[in-house]
């Protein structure tokens, strides 16, 4: 009796085997481990896509850097339709270009936009219309994160402050200056704190609090020009002072605010990204610009692209993407951008 249930049980199993394993008629069964259509394992994928780009604006030199770098790592790919919008750092602009790439019909979004208030608002949008989006430098939920490792990238900044505070003022500092973006929410402004924490960490003496001073650059030339210009006499026994910026125009600015109250010589700067303007800057004879933590912005699409081909297939890709960093300086702007600065880097 044993034996007979054993085998009605195993007669069973064949059976429903065979009805499993059964294909149409004059149909070939798939083999073992074949793959599905690509539309029914990856839905985003196609042999071309439509990517919009929502650039944070085309007024600043290192913005227009990343475009250009996007664009040539798009046209290399050979498979996309790059659709251009400047933000014009508004976040109500971002999100009307980015209601406009959705009905143009874009597959995926790269976005590089200010204000982290409209980040949720815009997001939601694309994720109902089921597009992966890259958020350049200021995160958005649910984006993945292309941009600086900012807290390491401010370290870089400050830590070189601090050693041309230590070797060309004894290590005294009587007032730090931080022109920041408070608009643009705690990811970016990570970079600022780590120049401070940096610089600080190399004195002797830290500046104390009351003597740091906080300022909203709103991510222009002219306003950082505008509020160093207002806080420097507020502080007029002050004849050390190191000026931390969110990037190259706010630096300049502050440069020319020092110039403009005469009192330049009283003045250090650095800041963040090293594009063109920067790096022009920091090589002039006697610059109170000291340097600023390279970002590359013309490498930005040769990452960022892969990335966006990666998400629309359907392979892996981690939450934050980052670039890489250096502090550049007149004393080694010549190893990385030579073609700029021909004659400076003569004979180098």
């Amino acid at each position: 009796m044993k034996h007979w249930r054993i085998l009605a049980v195993l007669t069973l199993f064949a059976l429903v085997l065979s009805a499993c394993t059964a294909v149409a008629p004059g149909a070939q069964p798939a083999p073992a481990g074949a793959a599905q259509p690509a539309a029914a394992a990856c839905p985003t994928q196609r042999d071309s896509y439509k990517i919009g780009f929502a650039n944070l604006t085309e007024d600043i030199v290192f913005t227009k850097l990343v475009r250009e770098g996007i664009e040539s790592a798009a046209a290399e790919a050979g498979n996309i339709e790059l659709v251009f919008a400047d933000n014009k750092l508004d976040g109500a602009t971002a999100l009307a270009n980015a209601e406009n790439f959705i009905s143009q019909g874009v597959h995926g979004v790269i976005e590089f936009q200010t204000d982290e208030a409209f980040g949720n608002v815009i997001m939601s949008k694309f994720r109902a219309s089921n597009i992966p989006v890259i958020a350049i430098d200021i995160p958005m939920p649910g984006a993945t994160f292309f941009g600086a490792d900012n807290y390491l990238a401010g370290q870089l900044a400050g830590e070189a402050a601090a050693n041309w505070v230590n070797e060309n003022w004894g290590g005294q500092v009587d007032a730090i200056l931080m022109l920041e973006l408070p608009q643009s929410g705690p990811v970016p402004a990570a970079r600022m704190q780590g120049m401070v924490d940096k610089l600080q960490e190399g004195l002797a003496n830290p500046v104390p609090d009351d003597k740091v001073f906080h300022l909203d650059s709103k991510n222009t030339q002219e306003e950082s020009f505008k509020v160093t210009s207002d806080i420097l006499p507020s502080i007029p026994d002050a004849t050390h002072i190191v000026a931390v910026t969110i990037n190259d125009g706010t630096g300049l600015g502050v440069v020319a605010a020092a110039e403009a109250a005469g009192r330049a010589d009283q003045v250090i700067v650095v800041g963040q990204n090293a594009d063109p303007s920067g790096q022009e800057e920091m090589i002039k004879e006697n610059s109170r610009y000291l340097g600023a933590t390279a970002y590359f912005p013309e490498r930005y699409g040769d990452k960022i692209i892969p990335a966006m081909l990666d998400l629309l297939e359907c392979r892996p890709v981690p939450p934050s993407v980052f670039v890489d960093h250096v502090f550049i300086s007149a004393d080694n702007v010549c190893d990385y951008y030579p073609e700029n600065w021909p004659d400076f880097c003569a004979g180098k």
